[in-house]
């Protein structure tokens, strides 16, 4: 109960149709009507909701091209100056994960598409190349800038459609005025959940400063047995020997339940097996040693619920910046066009505080340094230089 509770804060759930094929000639005045219809209908407070659906009743009217429909329906959305509220075009940024992340409530089978392992901002640069992905296996870095793929300006509607195990040239800018580099990469058919599950396993890492080991964990989706099992793993045994762990919140996906706190509870005692022969053997899967998270702006619902209480409760420390405050109920629509409303349908307060608009603050800011960064990452640098620093004052 305490489990669905917890998903309930971040997401709810709601079956509907199959995923529609993609026609490509949906009206974008039905579709206009299709949203104004769900808002008034679902959005978290009636009163805004009707008002604003009075106000917008034909908004899409006259619109027939559907870029101009997608960027017109978010800048409406946009005035219930609500989070989880946001139009996705089909094979839109975001859209695939959104998909999958809902595919058994929306009686969706299978949720698939042809990508490269990148998360992409909305200027193009590449805010995480994802590990054990074509991207980084083919030499792309954090801070990096597509412009180009192939030769033609970079789309972010599924850029790679159809070019799964087909090298392409993406076209990058590494620096701000250097030279293009164009780099072969072979796009995959990717599920988004397994590409989440690889890249948190391949992007996991032991650093060693100053002969301290610090545990380093990429989360970008919290929730699910396979996620339980690597966290419990990592704990146990992957990391049971380092010093100190930084968990990395970033971007990615929210849906990270309130248990997941669970691992950091330093209460249970610790169970040491003791053979007749005199080996012994202890299984602790609790973290009881210094915890670092990494947070940003696109640090999102469920994980600022989680940040903001690791850090209230004293049991990790925030290093960052103040994440999104991002933190409603919200539920996703399938429209007829295969496209997605993400909406937000109830409000939310933790332990008493509402964090809509507010987030989690970092106790150590630290700004990001993105654009041409050629792989660096100094939110990351600073939480393990404050990790060494604890644990040496703790020898």
């Amino acid at each position: 109960m305490v489990r669905a509770l917890a998903i309930l804060l971040t997401f709810v759930f709601s079956a509907t149709s199959a995923l529609p094929s993609d026609t490509g000639d949906t009206d974008p005045t039905a579709l206009g009507g299709e949203v104004v219809q769900i808002v008034r209908e679902h959005f978290l407070d009636a009163e805004r909701a009707k008002t604003w659906a009075d106000r917008h009743v034909d908004y899409a009217s006259g619109i027939r091209e559907q870029t101009e429909f997608a960027s017109r329906t978010n800048e409406v959305l946009g005035e219930l100056e609500t989070s989880h509220t946001q139009y996705y075009p089909r094979g839109s940024a975001g859209y695939w994960g959104l998909l999958a992340i809902f595919a058994e409530y929306l009686e969706v089978d299978s949720v698939e598409y042809d990508g490269i392992g990148v998360d992409v901002d909305e200027r193009g640069f590449l805010r995480r190349v994802l590990a054990g992905g074509p991207a980084a296996e083919a030499g792309l870095l954090r801070g990096d800038r597509i412009v180009a793929v192939d030769g033609q300006p970079f789309r972010h509607v599924d850029p790679f459609a159809g070019q799964a195990d087909t090298t392409v040239t993406v076209t990058i800018e590494r620096a701000a005025e250097g030279t293009p580099i164009e780099i072969p990469v072979t796009p995959r058919r990717i599920n988004p959940k397994e590409e989440w599950l690889e890249a948190q396993h391949e992007g996991a890492t032991l650093f060693t400063r100053e002969g301290i080991g610090v545990a380093y964990l990429p989360v970008l989706w919290c929730v699910g047995d396979e996620v339980t099992e690597w966290i419990r793993e990592s704990i146990a045994v992957t990391y049971r020997d380092a010093q100190a762990m930084i968990l990395d919140f970033r971007d990615g996906w929210g849906g990270c339940n309130s248990d997941f706190l669970n691992y950091f509870n330093k209460t249970p005692p610790v169970l040491t097996v003791v053979y007749r022969d005199g080996k012994r053997f202890t299984y602790d899967p609790q973290w009881r040693k210094p915890l670092y998270v990494l947070i940003n702006g696109g640090s999102r619902s469920g994980k600022e619920v989680v940040a903001h209480a690791l850090r209230r409760h004293e049991i990790g420390t925030l290093v960052g910046q103040q994440t999104a405050g991002f933190v409603v109920g919200g539920r996703p629509y399938l429209l007829s066009d295969g496209s997605l409303l993400y909406l937000a349908v109830a409000d939310a307060v933790v332990d008493g505080e509402r964090l809509e608009g507010v987030g989690a603050s970092p106790d150590f800011v630290v700004a990001d340094q993105l654009e041409y960064a050629a792989g660096a990452d100094p939110q990351l640098e600073r939480a393990i230089e404050l990790a060494v620093e604890e644990c040496s004052l703790g020898r």
